[in-house]
């Protein structure tokens, strides 16, 4: 840096700025560089995260349709909003994130309500099939749609099996 201000100030100038001003300024451009270089960097490293994320959660979500008379798996946030889905058949992801988000939290309010504790796992039953809905966080859920030949145990069990690692790849 010294050298810089040598070259600078070697050239004639009605007002040289003080060497301790030249120095100051310097250490705050440098600073600022620093700053940037590392907001791109926390950014690019979110980014890689979330695309790494998003690479390992589909597979885990592809595993669930491997199980006989299931047609959906949809991870969820309590928005309502998919964050990421596997799909074997014609469902409506968008209108089952919502609904999902809305039914869990409304069960979760009614289990605090009467004292029952936090809800693990919740059983929808209906007529051509069962909808399996689970937390997997404070910000996400999972959702997974079967038809009426489904063995409703073992989505359970699968689902049970492989929440850390589905909760690890968000």
């Amino acid at each position: 840096m010294q050298d810089l201000y040598k070259y600078f100030f070697h050239m004639p100038c009605k007002n040289p700025i003080p060497i301790d001003a030249f120095f100051t300024l310097m250490t705050r451009i440098q600073q600022q560089r620093e700053e940037k270089d590392q907001h791109f960097n926390t950014q690019r490293t979110r980014e890689i995260h979330l695309l790494s994320g998003e690479k390992m959660l589909k597979p885990l979500l592809e595993e669930f349709l491997k199980v006989e008379g299931v047609s959906a798996a949809v991870v969820v946030g309590r928005d309502g909003f998919v964050i990421e889905s596997a799909v074997s058949g014609k469902v409506d992801i968008e209108a089952l994130g919502a609904m999902a988000s809305t039914g869990l939290g409304t069960s979760e309010a009614m289990g605090s309500t009467l004292g029952k504790g936090e809800l693990s796992q919740m059983l929808v039953e209906l007529e051509k099939g069962p909808i399996i809905l689970a937390p997997l966080s404070a910000d996400e859920l999972i959702a997974l749609v079967a038809d009426a030949t489904a063995n409703v145990g073992r989505i359970r069990y699968e689902l049970k099996k492989n929440k850390e690692r589905i909760v690890a790849a968000l």
